[in-house]
């Protein structure tokens, strides 16, 4: 007789990623989780290295904010972004790898 095959989690933890996931599917969101790895930056330095507004990377970043994804920093008019945890970015890294190792077999979309 089989056993029951359990869920490593409970379900709410599939469904608050599955959140995080939507918020990390866009490669601008991406890029700057890459960026803020490295360093803080604010949004009209951030604007001007992905050559977006200041409006729209201000939208990328409350998206962020609402994941929980990256923290701020008042300092006089300026507010900086930093990310919560580096590990955030870790499939990133992953998947570029994966990519590189496949290049022969897949080509990327």
């Amino acid at each position: 007789m089989r056993t029951k095959v359990m869920s490593p989690f409970p379900k709410s933890v599939y469904k608050r990623n599955a959140f995080l996931y939507k918020i990390l599917a866009n490669p601008k969101r991406l890029e700057i989780l890459n960026i803020l790895k490295v360093h803080e930056a604010s949004v009209n330095e951030l604007a001007k290295t992905l050559d977006v507004s200041k409006a729209n990377m201000s939208q990328h970043l409350a998206r962020l904010r609402y994941a929980r994804a990256v923290l701020t920093r008042r300092d006089g008019l300026n507010i900086y972004y930093r990310i919560t945890d580096p590990r955030i970015v870790e499939p990133c890294r992953i998947f570029k790898d994966l990519w590189s190792k496949s290049a022969s077999v897949v080509s990327p979309l």
